[in-house]
């Protein structure tokens, strides 16, 4: 079966120069991401400022065939009834995939005044053609309104009470007024007289959604253009994403007059097209053996590092989830430290820098060892978070510091200083210790292929003079690239489910310089940093005691084939999320009893999904295998906002639906996505769910009026956020790495090319070793071959499965047109 698998890499870094919305002449902005319309994440809020940092980083999943990403930023108001917007901005899908960038694309965006007609979402079910009358044996251009569905809500309620007009010739007519919902059932004819001289070239049909107002204009909610290629003799039944509608050259320059400020955004699309598991296995059987392949492993790497389009991390990536579902991670593993090994001259140098092979081990770590980190690491955030100190040391920044602080005795720079240190010393104790104290928690993999690590590196520098770098070797992972990333950012490894304050993350700061300098092997490296000078005698105690943890996690047996299941399977066990969610006891026919949240503890593994109120209860399980579906539930459907659904099976085969409200948006995407992954290959899956609820005697989102009632709009159709979780799929990263190799085609070329005219012109006359020369060269060009071969075979594959699939070679023509995705000329 052939998919669209498409990927997003998102940053939100930061915004200058936004409008004030408080009195202060600050505002308090947080920045919201929509896909088509639909809420996906948003950001921390910053408080006090018209500069917001925020640096937060999201991998999505998305439809195949979204249209628009938007940031909206907003001013966070506690005191009046809603937030105030600032502004928006958006981006095409077309613009992200003709902008491709091997680092990404980062930009300014500049801010909009928000425009109601812009905000669209959903889709129309339209039959539509032309029949002549056997009476009188005139032509209709006919257009019957079916259906809508994940229309956009308009009114406060969640829901809209959308219409339909379409125009044709001149003249428009109009469906009936449904209310109350975003899943109408219309089922009207409209038809519209063929002038006999009309050419049927210049044919235009405009499908206009509304949303009907009694007491303001009638809100746009869509538009769907038909031409002549589309509308044709017999009838065409097709579902149509409604599109936005082309603004207007005056509302542009009335919404330009005001600069509402910039946002800083980098993003990365990877759109892939995975062909059947059988198209791969050329590929497949050509990447285990470059693992073992020295020759063949360095070609195909330097051809992947020097000429990809995506960022390295990501191929990295898609190349560690490969060697995981083939059981070869650590034959891959070894050759590519190999490879950098044999690169490094200067030991200095050794793994300092972003090679294939450092984010090899870096994306290895964080899909193998993440529960380890959260397991090591989240009581000490937890309790910094909690205790919100204000630390520092630096001379330069302890007065302004201090200055925030109102007390009628203001502390000393001194005495400041010293509470700093001393609670520096307690956090940096606490971490080293939780660290030093899990080598029994630490994944055997990863312990043995740090193992390998330090023995690669021995054979390179054998000599006394370099006995700590095998030490330092394996510390630049472990700690230089895994433990003090973490406590820096632990939002971004999932070791908080929180963003800190502004002083937290100053503390988090200092102490991952701190976990830093341990990390580094070196007591008295403190580089320009001499304020740190005080904690040397504690970096050179911590120092001992790491080397020591490090003697402990290399001293493991060998690579055996039980370890190369678990690496695979991953543990049954482990906790994939959990957390506090609260749980709604609603019963459809109890009408004037009031909806009940109740506060339970949820815990998710790839094996069950559980639950309980108090620690002391026993948990409620529905196993994983049970699960049919878990999507959003509408605001409208109980008046709620972050609501979700799980729906399951239960043991007498009748479906049941577990209602649950997440703090935010954010908990709220995370459960359901966490959820969507471990049921993703089910076989009781259904294709529709209801997003709202039954209640009194009809589903209160397509007004259907049994209970039992085909759900009206399709599941698993949304984003999915990506993190270390994301189920193993060799066939989309083998599409990854293909996609990347191919891209060097032209130079695969030119090598098999040199290659034959420096075998055809070896005189052996001339030539004392021509024999071993040829040899040489006939292997290279053996592996040139058989590499160009592999691609060819599947670049014609997907030329074979492309031109058998209408939808897919719409897409990639559609794709030059972005102009005709939005309408709109002032996105990007």
């Amino acid at each position: 079966m052939v998919s669209t698998h498409t990927t997003l890499y998102l940053r939100v870094s930061e915004a200058k120069e936004l409008l004030a919305k408080d009195f202060n002449g600050k505002s308090d902005p947080y920045c919201v991401i929509k896909v088509d319309n639909v809420v996906i994440a948003r950001t921390a809020t910053v408080y006090k400022t018209l500069d917001p940092l925020w640096g937060e980083e999201f991998i999505l999943h998305m439809p195949s065939g979204f249209q628009i990403l938007s940031f909206y930023i907003y001013d966070a108001d506690k005191v009046s009834s809603g937030d105030d917007i600032i502004g928006v901005a958006s981006v095409t899908r077309d613009y992200m995939y003709e902008n491709k960038n091997p680092k990404g694309l980062e930009t300014w965006l500049p801010l909009q005044k928000a425009n109601k007609d812009l905000e669209i979402q959903g889709e129309m079910l339209l039959e539509y053609g032309i029949r002549t009358s056997e009476a009188t044996g005139q032509s209709y251009v006919f257009v019957t309104v079916m259906e809508g569905r994940d229309l956009a809500a308009k009114d406060k309620t969640g829901y809209s009470d959308p219409y339909v007009t379409v125009t044709c010739f001149d003249e428009t007519k109009a469906t009936s007024k449904q209310k109350k919902t975003r899943f109408p059932e219309w089922n009207e004819t409209l038809e519209f007289l063929l002038p006999e001289d009309t050419c049927i070239a210049d044919l235009s049909v405009i499908v206009t959604v509304w949303d009907k107002d009694n007491f303001s204009s009638d809100d746009f909610m869509g538009q769907i253009h038909l031409d002549s290629e589309d509308v044709t003799h017999g009838t065409i039944r097709n579902w149509h994403a409604v599109a936005r509608r082309p603004t207007s050259d005056r509302w542009a320059r009335r919404a330009s007059r005001v600069d509402r400020g910039k946002i800083r955004v980098k993003l990365q699309l990877l759109e892939e097209i995975v062909l059947p598991s059988s198209c791969y296995r050329p590929l497949n059987e050509l990447l285990a053996e470059a693992v073992k392949s020295q020759d063949l492993g360095h070609l195909i790497w330097d051809m992947i590092e020097q000429d990809r389009t995506i960022e390295l991390g990501a191929i990295a990536m898609a190349l560690v989830r490969f060697y995981l579902s083939q059981e070869l991670i650590f034959e891959f593993l070894d050759a590519v430290i190999v490879r950098d090994i044999a690169k490094t001259e200067d030991v200095n140098t050794l793994f300092r820098g972003n090679t294939l092979g450092t984010k090899a081990v870096d994306n290895f770590m964080k899909v193998l060892a993440m529960p380890y980190l959260q397991k090591v690491l989240k009581p000490t955030v937890d309790r910094i978070i909690n205790e919100k100190k204000t630390v520092e040391l630096d001379p330069c920044k302890v007065n302004s510091v201090r200055g925030r602080r109102h007390s009628l005795h203001r502390e000393s720079e001194e005495s400041f200083v010293n509470h700093s240190l001393e609670a520096l010393e307690d956090y940096t104790c606490e971490i080293i210790n939780s660290i030093v104290g899990s080598i029994t928690y630490c994944p055997q993999v990863l312990r043995r292929v740090l193992k390998n690590i330090q023995v690669r590196v021995r054979e390179k520098w054998p000599e006394e003079m370099f006995e700590d770098v095998p030490y330092i070797a394996v510390s630049s992972f472990i700690f230089l690239r895994f433990f003090a990333p973490a406590v820096m950012s632990p939002k971004l490894f999932s070791v908080s489910d929180q963003h800190p304050n502004l002083k937290v993350i100053r503390t988090f700061t200092l102490l991952a310089k701190i976990v830093q300098s341990i990390g580094n092997l070196i007591p008295g490296s403190l580089g320009k940093e001499v304020w740190m000078e005080p904690l040397l005698p504690l970096i050179s105690q911590k120092i001992t005691e790491v080397k020591d943890y490090l003697d402990l996690l290399v001293d493991v047996g060998e690579f055996s084939a039980a370890h190369r299941y678990l690496v695979r399977q991953q543990s049954n066990e482990t906790v994939l999320i959990q957390g506090h969610l609260y749980k709604c006891h609603y019963h459809c026919k109890r009408l004037f009893r009031p909806i009940v949240l109740k506060k339970c503890y949820f815990y998710l593994t790839r094996v069950m999904l559980c639950y309980r109120k108090t620690p002391e209860d026993e948990d409620t399980m529905v196993m994983v295998e049970n699960i049919c579906a878990v999507e959003k539930l509408d605001y409208g459907a109980l008046g709620k906002s972050n609501m979700g659904q799980i729906i399951h099976k239960t043991s007498d085969e009748s479906t049941a639906i577990i209602y649950f409200q997440a703090k935010d948006v954010n908990e709220l995407t995370a459960w359901i996505s966490a959820i969507r992954k471990t049921c993703k290959y089910n076989v009781c899956r259904v294709e529709t769910f209801h997003p709202g609820v039954f209640k009194g005697d009809k589903w209160n989102c397509c007004r259907r009026e049994q209970d039992i009632a085909p759900g009206c709009s399709p599941t698993y159709h949304g984003v999915v956020l990506g993190d270390w979780q994301d189920p193993l799929d060799p066939d989309v990263d083998a599409q990854i790495i293909y996609s990347q190799i191919a891209h060097s085609k032209d130079k695969i070329r030119k090598m098999q090319h040199d290659l034959r005219m420096s075998l055809a012109g070896n005189d052996p006359s001339k030539c004392t070793n021509h024999r071993d020369v040829n040899d040489a060269a006939m292997a290279s060009l053996s592996l040139v071959s058989g590499l160009l071969d592999v691609t060819e075979q599947l670049a014609m594959s997907h030329q074979t499965f492309v031109e058998s699939s209408p939808r897919l070679s719409h897409s990639l023509r559609s794709r030059s047109v972005s102009s005709s995705v939005s309408g709109d000329d002032s996105l990007y």
